[in-house]
């Protein structure tokens, strides 16, 4: 086992901020005036609740745990010694999946990562390794965000191989179990591999020399946030280029031309820095293939709106600004082209910033806290927390001043909400909320639904 500098710390303002990385090699062959927001009830198909990563990364195809443990995993392939293919396993985990205890100076987990391909009584190859995590403080032990990256190298023949994947804490019962079908690709005269999205590049001399990468396992960059990497490698004695896109169904949204370089036995390398403020909201195709070649090798690239916020397409992306302007800068996100939807949410995105001179967007991540607070708090049994009458107000105007009403429940008796702004806006605003049929659901009556357009051509001039 490497350990690659414990916790990792990249360039300034990078969202992921450090990362902790373990790797293990192991080498196995096998055979082989404007409106205000819309703030009405949304069809069925949009009464869902927040985005779940999870249910994002399984439907595309990654190795996904649970809530409790929260991995996301993949296999990426680059060409290995002779006629061999490298496998690399790369698994990301939040801290807070693991059980930490105090061993001072510091806290301390263990996890174990167990892999077998192939058939488990003679396995093309298999892994086993406990790897070790130590934080420096309490709060570190509770991180929700990716926070540890495991790697693991394998050696295998092309073909078809199934695989076993089981990844425990030792501290608890927490862990996920996972089988899939490993595609192991042959690297043969001018192929090329799929892109690979990475936080660390350090290109290798040789087929035989190990991969030097960081991999980001997600494949998931944050829209407006720092660049991130991308690696390819080809087999070819000539010189040439890749070129390079990023496609949604089918449609180019970014191209860019990478030079290789020369290595060792016919290995060629190219690095890249990927912009994503070039790209919009989404889950996107990357297609790489060489130049004079009609066909490649692709793989995701997952832009957030926010680390925490993968989104599955654009469409799905607009949605969940609704309430972050007029209905006219929102139906012009809907509208426009896509070939210049990052530009225009980019445009839109920095205008929304209070403090452009730092890197985050401090309204944005005011706007999505309140987005997760709605939804917790003022789900009605019919609609999710954010999408009902009090949660657009909520994340639109932030939490009222001073809350009033009766919600009783009882047979006949009208449940009503009065809520009043008065020092958070600049000026007094009260709006009322009732329940007319009797079911639960708080809305809007007439003359609120319209002081708070109203209220809302103020706070979005």
């Amino acid at each position: 086992m490497i350990r690659l500098g414990g916790l990792l710390s990249y360039r300034e303002g990078h969202p992921w901020g450090g990362l902790f990385v373990a790797w293990l090699a192991l080498a196995a062959c096998g055979p082989s005036g404007s409106a205000g927001p819309d703030i009405s009830v949304s069809p069925l198909a949009e009464r869902e609740r927040l985005p779940n990563p999870l249910g994002v990364y399984r439907q595309l195809g990654c190795l996904v745990g649970n809530r409790r443990f929260a991995a996301v995993g993949k296999f990426v392939y680059l060409p290995g010694p002779a006629d061999s293919t490298y496998a690399l396993l790369a698994l990301s985990l939040p801290n807070n999946a693991l059980r930490f205890r105090r061993e001072p100076p510091v806290f301390l987990a263990r996890y174990q990562v167990a892999v077998v391909v192939g058939d488990s009584a003679a396995p093309a190859a298999q892994l086993k390794e406990i790897q070790d995590v130590r934080v420096r403080s309490f709060r570190e032990t509770s991180r929700r965000d990716e926070s540890l990256v495991f790697q693991g190298l394998l050696t295998l023949m092309a073909g078809e191989y199934p695989a076993r994947i089981d990844v425990r804490d030792l501290g608890s019962s927490a862990g996920f179990s996972a089988e899939t079908d490993l595609q192991v690709p042959r690297f043969g005269p001018n192929s090329i591999s799929a892109p690979i999205i990475a936080y660390r590049v350090q290109p290798r001399a040789s087929r035989a020399t190990p991969p030097s990468l960081i991999l980001n396992p997600r494949a998931t960059i944050a829209f407006a946030g720092a660049a991130s990497l991308i690696y390819l490698e080809t087999l070819s004695d000539a010189d040439s280029l890749a070129i390079l896109e990023a496609r949604e169904k089918g449609q180019v949204l970014w191209t860019d031309t990478l030079a290789f370089q020369s290595r060792e036995d016919g290995l060629r390398t190219a690095a890249a820095t990927l912009d994503p403020k070039s790209l919009p909201p989404g889950a996107l195709s990357l297609h790489a293939r060489r130049t004079g070649e009609a066909t490649g090798d692709s793989s995701t690239l997952v832009v957030a709106l926010l680390p925490d916020w993968p989104l599955a397409s654009y469409d799905e992306a607009v949605g969940y600004l609704r309430y972050a302007g007029t209905s006219e800068e929102i139906e012009a996100l809907r509208t426009v082209p896509p070939e210049d939807r990052a530009q225009v949410l980019h445009a839109f995105w920095t205008r929304k910033d209070p403090v452009q001179d730092t890197a985050e967007n401090e309204f944005f991540e005011g706007y999505f806290r309140r987005l997760q607070e709605a939804n917790d708090r003022f789900s009605d049994g019919v609609n999710a927390g954010w999408l009902t009458d009090r949660g657009a107000v909520y994340v639109t105007l932030g939490p009222p001043d001073e809350v009033s009403g009766s919600l009783d429940t009882r047979p006949g008796q009208e449940r009503s909400q009065i809520w009043l702004y008065r020092k958070s806006l600049g000026f007094e605003l009260q709006l009322v909320f009732v329940d007319r049929g009797g079911v639960g659901v708080l809305v809007l009556t007439p003359e609120s639904r319209r002081a708070f357009r109203e209220a809302v051509q103020t706070v979005y001039p």
